[in-house]
């Protein structure tokens, strides 16, 4: 997904895994589910994971099913450091994974065998890897079912272009895949060009913890803190990085007037992007609007979005973007680049709020707009923009779907089929 990802603070830590069995070799061991279907309805699963186990949103996901008692296993490369806060309720199993970038048999046998060992000793009713690139190549080595691979945006929008390799590996590994988990109609389109199959498809939203993100006042204290006093604000949440175009956003911001500020974060940023943000900011003579944070804790956001007067989110190629989703459970504006996953959730909203990709003019123009909305206008917005959320990206009832979804497959009575995510 190309959804915005906070990492969790704290020092780098190393979970003890869960199994007490020794690390001994069991790699030729069957490999698939071993829990008797008839019982898979009424008791916890056992579900293994290949994710990155520092992205918020996927510690979400996993810390979700790990709640409702499931039995969760992180399966984490060796050497990966591991952040704190994961729940003490999850496990950690290590493996040797596949690294090279050419195909080199010996790393693949070896990741293959480690894998094997690993899901010997976890024995999990599904294997849920998240992202295609690597973790999903990961769940297809490891020869297990019934597995599943969840999309983010870009694994499928730009990986598989870029090489026949990427390509060949993308579809080897969709194909096999018991189910394809997408959260736009835009990428559902991308995963079948490049190889999902059609029956084993399903339309599924990490959504949004509305009891968290709802509509407050702004946060005095983080506006004086910031030094906005004064100011309207634009927030900017996506990584630092060239795929998100915050240069763009630093080029529109210099033509709005001078008591309109801009927010970024540190969080995951590129050095080198960073750097030339900063220097463009220099050269526009905006140091004193412009204010980039330190990493957001992901309950932080809250407090940022409803600083906020608009919320800006302009990449190159997205999916369905978390960020966007939680602006507007908050009730606030949104100003998106005009990507068809976009253009799902803010067609009908706020057609005029959707920009071309790299156009300074008109994004400098829609954030106009948007800071000079008639206040009742703008509450009005909101509520609709928070009721779309309410019936299409409601976490709890998103991932309780998931989990519902794993026991079919489990059970073996899962019959797949492309959903839109609208009738």
């Amino acid at each position: 997904m190309s959804a915005s990802t906070h990492e969790v603070a704290g020092r780098a830590r190393q979970q003890p895994a869960r199994s007490s069995l020794p690390a001994r070799e069991r790699g030729e061991e069957a490999t698939t589910s071993s829990a008797p279907s008839l019982t898979v309805a009424d008791r916890p699963l056992s579900i293994a994971y290949l994710g990155d186990p520092n992205s918020i949103h996927f510690r979400r996901w996993v810390g979700f099913m790990a709640e409702r008692g499931d039995r969760v296993t992180l399966i984490v490369a060796d050497g990966k450091p591991i952040g704190a806060g994961l729940p003490a309720t999850i496990a950690i199993e290590r493996f040797t994974p596949f690294t090279g970038h050419r195909f080199r048999p010996w790393g693949v046998i070896a990741a293959r065998r480690s894998l094997r060992r690993v899901i010997a000793r976890v024995k999990p009713d599904v294997l849920n890897a998240h992202y295609l690139t690597v973790n999903g190549l990961h769940a297809w080595l490891s020869g297990f079912h019934p597995y599943v691979v969840t999309l983010w945006g870009s694994d499928v929008f730009i990986t598989p272009k870029k090489s026949r390799l990427a390509a060949l590996v993308a579809r080897t590994t969709l194909r096999a895949a018991d189910m394809v988990m997408v959260n736009s109609d835009a990428l559902l389109r991308g995963a079948l060009a490049v190889g999902a199959p059609p029956d084993r498809t399903e339309m599924v939203q990490f959504g949004v913890d509305l009891t968290h993100f709802a509509p407050g006042p702004a946060p005095a204290g983080l506006r004086a803190h910031l030094g906005l006093e004064g100011r309207r604000v634009v927030f900017s949440p996506r990584n630092i990085t060239p795929l998100y175009r915050h240069q763009v956003v630093v080029e529109a911001v210099a033509t709005l007037p001078r008591d309109v500020a801009v927010v970024f974060s540190r969080h995951r940023a590129q050095e080198d992007e960073l750097a030339a943000v900063e220097r463009r900011v220099e050269e526009l003579g905006l140091t004193d609007r412009v204010v980039i944070v330190p990493e957001i804790a992901h309950a932080e956001m809250l407090d940022f979005y409803r600083l906020a007067d608009v919320v800006v989110s302009i990449p190159a190629s997205d999916s369905t973007a978390v960020t966007i989703l939680e602006a507007l459970a908050c009730e606030k504006q949104v100003v998106a680049g005009d990507l068809p996953s976009v253009r799902e959730w803010l067609g009908e909203l706020d057609s005029s709020a959707l920009v071309p990709i790299d156009d300074v003019p008109a994004t400098a123009a829609a954030l106009a707009r948007a800071l000079d909305r008639d206040p009742k206008e703008r509450a009005e917005l909101g509520r609709r923009a928070r009721a779309i959320v309410e019936a299409r990206a409601d976490q709890a009832a998103s991932l309780a779907r998931v989990e519902s979804l794993y026991r079919e497959l489990a059970a073996g009575s899962h019959r797949g089929r492309a959903r839109r995510s609208r009738p």
